[in-house]
């Protein structure tokens, strides 16, 4: 039987979970009960195509370790849909959120791509883009700078966690072809400075884009909305594993129950 009981830390409810460890080998990457915070954006969160709040790549990676006696504890409070790097600094000011961050033994941190995505404006039907190059350099610089600032500042606050940083899929697959060619470079720099900020920093960077592009019309089915639906989640999660520990199979049978929304990240998201 599956053990568990609720503890708020700072706040925060955090799921504990018991179970037997005697399947694990001793070389794996990840060997003892991991106490699991995503930090971020929507996609951290689990926003749905349609707008709503699932389960999503945190959960379904915090599910996988479960299922395997891995996870001591998690929480996505700190996963806030809309946020950009500047908003992530500014929510790392809350104590409740450095307690909640001093806690854990693992972070997953997605942050980067609202920085740009707020410039691009698509058309009804989702098939043209537009935006401002010009802008979009300046916010590039500006995401640059604040996602070093992001990992120091989590590395202050908790020095022995395990960071991830979460790489981005294209979001628009539906465009026209003759119209990604900008945009898609926009993204792919994106990534470029999640991997050389992290690697400066010894952090792991986890890149989602090859497994999830060539399925992209399909883990996208709103041609208007940049998120992904449960199979994109779980493609995520299977990129995380490919890396941290290539042991464990990522499927749609690892989706967890809709969680919900915590009251602590209601009423942040009002706060903010």
């Amino acid at each position: 039987m599956n053990v568990y009981k609720k503890v708020v830390i700072a706040g925060i409810a955090l799921i504990l979970f018991a179970f037997p460890l005697s399947n694990l080998k001793a070389e794996a990457a990840f060997a003892s009960p991991e106490v699991y915070v995503a930090l971020g954006d929507s996609v951290a969160a689990g926003t749905t195509p349609n707008g709503s709040l699932d389960a999503g790549y945190s959960d379904i990676i915090a599910n996988v370790l479960a299922q395997n006696g891995l996870l001591a504890g998690f929480s996505k409070d700190f996963a806030v849909p809309g946020f950009t790097t500047a908003h992530i600094l500014e929510l790392l000011e809350n104590d409740e959120v450095r307690q909640g961050l001093e806690q854990a033994t693992m972070i997953t941190l997605s942050a980067g791509a609202n920085n740009v995505l707020g410039l691009v404006q698509q058309d009804a039907l989702g098939q043209t883009i537009i935006y401002n190059q010009l802008t979009a350099n300046f916010a590039l610089n500006q995401m640059r700078i604040q996602y070093g600032k992001l990992l120091d500042e989590i590395k202050a606050i908790n020095p022995t966690a395990t960071i991830y940083a979460i790489g981005y899929y294209f979001p628009y697959p539906h465009v026209l072809e003759t119209q990604q060619q900008g945009v898609r470079k926009m993204l792919e720099t994106v990534n470029t400075i999640i991997e050389n900020e992290a690697a400066a920093r010894d952090v792991t960077f986890i890149d989602v884009a090859w497994g999830f592009d060539e399925n992209g019309i399909d883990f996208l089915p709103n041609s208007t909305d940049v998120h992904p639906n449960q199979a994109g989640y779980v493609s995520i999660a299977k990129s995380f594993f490919d890396v941290t520990d290539p042991r464990f199979d990522v499927t749609l049978e690892h989706i967890p129950p809709n969680p919900g929304m915590s009251p602590f990240l209601e009423e942040l998201m009002q706060s903010f």
